[in-house]
């Protein structure tokens, strides 16, 4: 037969081609030399069963074969964190590209997948039923630091939040909920991240993060990831939602022992809430505190010559309110009451002033009083755009928007200022013809910092950058899953002939020394006469395949008839990482200490293949046990060390 092996120069990859040829076959290796190394085939070049081939599986290719047997992934972790767009790209693409070879030459296809796609199990072993617990915004899946996310108390950057917090996020039915998380994530990235930037969109994520999308031909919203070949010109972003909240009839004022001393005017308990919302509308947009010659004054300016209906307006809802004012000659509307200098003090000065958060708690209807009052107060009561120079007081109103059904980005209007003044252009109040916004065309931007996100139930949250906000997905470090996902697909729909080999791991010679790994990290430190790196308390366990076992299990799979379900391949014995170390370092011969270090984030704290259906269905099952592979190992990084040396 005539093969072909993607990844075929990389570790796993050269066996399975030194294994194929000593079968007899024809063999095409692929490779990009990401990971693989020309010396792991440089014996197969003269062979004339042995072909290479320098190409990238995220560029199709046509080829003349038999069967494909597609490992090319970055499969260790300094690889797949160094450049997380290349892993992603490789396991989807190379996947898709790989998937339509086979269905044009009606070749047979096996996907090496991995035991990643469990997670940190709950199940253990875990079958290939399983269906995993992934946190589905690990490594690689984030924003960028300078993204804020919406709160209950109001934006805050990721970097501030907690799992205090009470995150805004999305149901199905798209409707606001808020949720704690059940995990707030800070990770060190460098790399690639995809920039999305337009008049209505500015985010800088992950490449596998998921965006919330609804495409050009689809009748909803749906998580998509950031790297997907879309047209996201054409894919619109979700801004304006729907709010419920209950109605409060009455603002009571809270005990203030200070208003109430030496005070000439009775104390009052309450007011009713939606004239007081109006009041307050005029006030935070228009009005100030002043304390003058013992006088408590409140202020709200409006100007009659130009804003004479307005005035009215104002002047309406104050006498409505239990407070004596009067009109006065410099256009200001003037109350003197120490109670209701004290409570309005707190949201200080122009630059200063803000909406607390119990106000913007409320319903839509009473919500839009508020708006509505602002607006006037802003003397643009009928435009689609308002002006401050508080950020605190624009970013609540942008969040006021987004709860009454209205949508706004955030822009400075001069920058020159010692103060800048801000403005919010709300995009659907006018525009009787407004259509949900599109995404821009993609860029990529290098990156080396922290990113971060948060883990919540519904999985969308309302998120900005640089003042342009939307709804959001979560993200997933799912390329695998993917990569089974569409495997499935082209066996259903167009009848390819495919294999899942979900790889637990795997150790053996041609293991990079610096790939990360634990068996490489362990032999080339005790080798080199250095502490052992353990991660916590090394007290987590994993179960290792030697190489040669694990490419006899993929060829069983690959000529067995009739599977197409995922198949787990790994060695059921299982260890603690102490106890690895501690086989390593007798093979070695070496008398080692270790040290430790922090736990990474997502690392799972037991994983254990069942590999029932690989004993029952291809009759196989390990031959090569822990210490045997461990020999072999060693030997051939004792001569690569040795040399370096």
């Amino acid at each position: 037969m005539r093969i072909l092996v993607t990844g075929g120069a990389g570790f796993i990859g050269s066996h399975m081609c030194e294994r194929l040829i000593d079968d007899g076959h024809d063999v095409i290796c692929l490779d990009n030399f990401f990971t693989g190394r020309r010396a792991n085939i440089f014996h197969l070049l003269g062979n004339p069963r042995f072909e290479l081939i320098r190409h990238d599986v995220t560029e199709p290719i046509l080829l003349e074969v038999d069967q494909i047997y597609n490992l090319a992934c970055p499969a260790s972790p300094v690889f797949y964190q160094y450049n997380p767009v290349k892993t992603v790209k490789t396991s989807v693409m190379g996947a898709i590209n790989m998937l339509g070879l086979a269905k044009r030459v009606r070749a047979r296809i096996l996907q090496a997948s991995t035991s990643e796609v469990y997670g940190d199990p709950e199940v253990h072993p875990q079958t290939e039923a399983y269906w995993g617990n992934v946190n589905p915004i690990g490594i690689r899946s984030c924003f960028s630091a300078d993204t804020e996310v919406l709160t209950r108390d109001g934006w805050k950057y990721f970097p501030d939040v907690t799992e205090d917090d009470e995150i805004a996020t999305l149901t199905k039915s798209h409707e606001i909920e808020y949720h704690r998380p059940t995990e707030v994530i800070k990770q060190r990235y460098i790399g690639e991240l995809i920039h999305f930037k337009n008049n209505n969109c500015d985010l800088l994520v992950t490449p596998n993060h998921k965006m919330y999308v609804q495409r050009r031909d689809a009748s909803e919203f749906e998580l998509i990831p950031a790297f997907s070949a879309i047209n996201w010109k054409r894919a619109q972003m979700l801004k304006v939602v729907n709010y419920k909240a209950a109605e409060q009839d009455w603002f009571n004022f809270p005990f203030d022992e200070e208003a109430r001393r030496n005070a000439k005017a009775p104390f009052i308990e309450k007011v009713k809430m939606d004239d007081w919302l109006e009041f307050f509308g005029y006030y935070i947009t228009e009005g100030c505190t002043n304390k003058q010659a013992g006088n408590y004054r409140v202020l709200i300016a409006q100007d009659k010559t130009k804003h004479g209906q307005n005035c009215e307006k104002i002047e309406t809802c104050l006498q409505k309110l239990p407070f004596n004012f009067v009109d006065s000659f410099d256009h200001q509307f003037c109350i003197t009451n120490k109670q209701l200098y004290y409570y309005l003090s707190q949201f200080g000065k122009s630059h200063e002033k803000y909406v607390p958060v119990e106000l913007l708690s409320l319903s839509k209807r009473q919500l839009g009083i508020l708006f509505d009052a602002m607006m006037l107060g802003d003397g643009n009561e009928k435009g689609d755009t308002y002006y401050s120079n508080s950020p605190k007081l624009i970013s609540d109103f942008q969040q006021l928007l987004l709860k009454i059904g209205y949508a706004g980005n955030i822009a400075i209007s001069d920058e020159r200022k010692q103060r800048p003044v801000y403005r919010i252009h709300i995009l659907n109040r006018l525009n009787s013809r407004f259509r949900t916004p599109t995404y821009p065309a993609r860029a990529i931007q290098p990156y080396d910092g922290y990113v971060y996100c948060v883990n919540v139930p519904n999985h969308v949250i309302y998120v900005r950058r640089n003042g342009k906000a939307l709804f959001c997905g979560n993200c997933y470090d799912e390329g695998k899953r993917l990569a089974e996902t569409l495997m499935m697909d082209y066996h259903r729909q167009s009848n390819v002939d495919t294999r899942i080999a979900r790889i637990f791991n795997t150790f053996g010679p041609r293991m990079l020394e610096n790939d990360g790994r634990v068996v490489s990290n362990f032999i080339v430190q005790a080798l080199r006469g250095e502490e052992l790196t353990l991660y916590g308390t090394g007290e987590q366990t994993r179960s290792f395949c030697y190489v040669d076992d694990l490419v006899e299990g993929l060829i069983r799979l690959m000529n067995t008839d009739g599977i197409h379900d995922p198949v787990n391949l790994g060695n059921p014995g299982e260890f603690t990482m102490r106890q690895l170390a501690e086989e390593i370092a007798l093979v070695c011969g070496a008398d080692v200490k270790v040290r430790h270090c922090p736990l990474p984030q997502d690392d799972p704290k037991q994983r254990r293949p069942d590999i029932t259906r690989a004993q029952q269905l291809l009759g196989w099952s390990p031959a090569i046990q822990l210490r045997e592979g461990l020999k072999r190992t060693v030997d051939y990084f004792a001569e690569r060390v040795t040399t370096k040396q």
